[in-house]
């Protein structure tokens, strides 16, 4: 999906994105942000699940931190909504050198389930 497709859908403002270090965080500068103590969500405030960087036209590279329902809702339609497999080793490597124990939801919370963060 096109970067100014995903800020409109989320509408989000992309003067309002946090910058990120460069277009290829590495899996720990992402996990940082969705980790212990995550980050908002860009589009609703609630903590994300999800980070991506996009290089946004006109400000550059953007940290765009994302909760479940709203990272469900900007990836490809042409995709089934799952994550890419190298996604997936990069974000689980990244849970096993910090210690974490984590689980992927591969579908979207109930709004009841959201709000408990």
């Amino acid at each position: 999906m096109q970067v100014n497709d995903m800020l409109r859908i989320l509408s989000v403002d992309p003067g309002q994105l946090p910058a990120a270090p460069g277009p290829t965080p590495t899996a720990a500068e992402a996990f940082a942000r969705i980790g212990r103590n995550p980050q908002p969500c860009v589009a609703c405030g609630r903590p994300a699940t999800a980070t991506s960087v996009a290089d946004v036209p006109g400000v550059g590279p953007c940290w765009i931190d994302k909760c479940t329902p709203h990272m469900i809702a900007v990836t490809k339609e042409a995709t089934t909504g799952v994550p890419q497999s190298e996604t997936l080793a990069t974000l689980r490597a990244a849970v096993r050198e910090a210690g974490v124990d984590a689980a992927l939801l591969t579908a979207p919370l109930a709004e009841a389930e959201c709000t408990r963060g």
